[in-house]
């Protein structure tokens, strides 16, 4: 296409949508005349709101007549489809979907170091961690969350990334308003693939003064207690420091208990510290598969980096 075609479908595309979000308008007297664009602002590192805010922001106020609604929803419908375009590009880069411009704009955001590229075959995971409490599940009992994991001040959280290979699944916390549970991860489902983000207080203490406990404690944060035994840490030594943080490599394994066959599990882990906590982030596989994907594992674990970031001002 030229370039004068690619406007002119870019506008059959606002077209189309207007139109058909105009004729919905029609039906909903009780779509609000609130200009739902002032509402919807391009992306915020703090909030990460997106322009489908506009579009529930329009269902909370009553009575506004007809050509108000329409001219309401036209508004949203070209915020939809043009608000990625046009959005902030550090609010853009949060999530798994990012693309490596993006994701450096919101790393010099924060005054810190660029990302110089993403594993070939990997894609990248951006994240903001912490500030959060463990979900409540009956009253009584919380369970911890990665984000409730994490010591920081009032308004800071962490900044997490990694590289992860693109067939596999991502998984984040999840938050209700009983809480947040989960952390983050990427998954091979059907090999038993992982990269798991674990996170644990160490205080003033130097990460290489830790002994096995210590690691075995942090790396089986996010295995049931009853599921694991044999930990077992294969190797550990101290890495090139994260932007002056602290960073030491691991490599550990250990046996998953199933109602089946033990299954042995074997991988690496970089782990960083961050203020008061050491993040890590455990990139792991069945021992049948650990040579053939070792490289993949590696690579995973070797581009994690972790961040304290002023993510909130406070007053």
């Amino acid at each position: 296409l030229t370039y004068k075609g690619l406007e002119d479908h870019r506008m059959q595309r606002v077209a189309s949508v207007v139109l058909s979000l105009a004729l919905i308008g029609n039906a909903g007297a009780f779509l609000s005349s609130t200009p739902a664009l002032l509402k919807a602002q391009t992306p915020s590192l703090r909030h990460g709101p997106t322009t489908c805010n506009a579009v529930s922001d329009l269902a909370m106020a009553s009575n506004p007549t007809r050509r108000e609604a329409v001219g309401s929803i036209s508004a949203a419908a070209l915020a939809l489809l043009f608000s990625a375009e046009n959005a902030n590009a550090a609010g853009k880069a949060f999530g798994y979907s990012a693309n490596l411009q993006d994701i450096n704009a919101a790393l010099t955001s924060y005054s810190l170091q660029p990302k110089p590229k993403v594993t070939d075959g990997f894609r990248p995971l951006i994240q903001l961690i912490g500030g959060t409490t463990g979900a409540n599940i009956d009253g009584s009992k919380t369970v911890e969350s990665i984000g409730s994991q994490i010591n920081t001040a009032p308004g800071q959280k962490v900044l997490l990334l990694f590289d992860y290979p693109s067939s596999w699944i991502v998984s984040l916390p999840i938050s209700t308003a009983n809480g947040e549970s989960g952390t983050v991860s990427a998954n091979n489902y059907v090999k038993g693939d992982s990269a798991v983000v674990a996170a644990k207080a160490v205080g003033d203490a130097a990460m290489g003064d830790q002994k096995v406990d210590f690691y075995q404690d942090l790396m089986m944060q996010q295995v049931p207690s009853d599921q694991w035994q044999n930990f077992k840490l294969v190797k550990k030594k101290g890495a090139e420091p994260i932007e002056g943080q602290e960073t030491v490599d691991i490599e550990y394994r250990y046996d998953l208990i199933t109602s089946g066959p033990v299954i042995g599990r074997h991988g690496f882990a970089k782990v960083v510290k961050v203020g008061k906590n050491a993040l890590a982030l455990g990139v792991t596989t069945a021992d049948t598969r650990f040579k053939k994907v070792k490289d993949d594992l590696i690579a995973s674990a070797g581009s994690f980096r972790a961040h304290l970031v002023q993510a909130e001002f406070t007053k």
